[in-house]
């Protein structure tokens, strides 16, 4: 397995020709050695609370071996997030996504394309999600901070968090997750 990420903050377009159907202003935020993941600025949703908006963005992938592109999700930035909070991953609609900014591919060489992809809809919590390509769900990671690794063996996420303590200030959490969204360990930084 290759993983390389990029963060969506560039304005690189790509090729039109190379990439048939792949929308000229959208920018690669992935690759492997069958796949082009990219992020197209759709529309620039309105602020929340006086924060800057929040980027609609759609998603795509390009098939080296098959030359062909696909459009997998449209985001949507006023998306119901009621059920953030919740404690253990949940299958959502792609259409729940509310942003993405970062991409990550999880699939290894020759597997079906595997995603998991990251934004902050507040600017503060960043949502993580596992996407197959093929599917109209999405694996919602109950993560607050997002990626941080993979471990070397089994390649699994290395996922962040962070909880209040009763007495004030904040702790990180470190969670590991399979790539179907099982939490595989857990384990509180508390120093208090």
């Amino acid at each position: 397995m290759c993983i390389t990420a990029f963060i969506a903050c560039g304005n690189t377009e790509n090729n039109e020709k190379e990439y048939s159907g792949i929308p000229s202003t959208a920018h690669v935020v992935a690759e492997n050695e069958n796949y082009l993941v990219f992020l197209n600025d759709e529309a620039i949703g309105d602020s929340i609370e006086g924060l800057p908006p929040i980027k609609q963005v759609s998603l795509w992938s390009y098939g080296k071996i098959q030359k062909s592109a696909k459009k997998i999700l449209l985001s949507h930035p006023h998306a119901d997030c009621s059920w953030f909070s919740m404690k253990h991953s949940a299958s959502i609609p792609l259409d729940s996504i509310p942003t993405i900014s970062k991409v990550i591919i999880l699939s290894w060489n020759g597997e079906p394309l595997k995603l998991l992809v990251e934004g902050s809809p507040d600017y503060r919590n960043v949502q993580s999600f596992i996407i197959n390509e093929d599917s109209a769900q999405a694996i919602c990671l109950p993560t607050n901070r997002g990626f941080i690794g993979m471990t070397e063996e089994e390649y699994l996420l290395i996922m962040q968090s962070y909880a209040y303590y009763k007495e004030g200030g904040r702790y990180n959490i470190i969670e590991v997750y399979d790539d179907m969204g099982n939490r595989i360990n857990s384990m509180e930084a508390k120093i208090q």
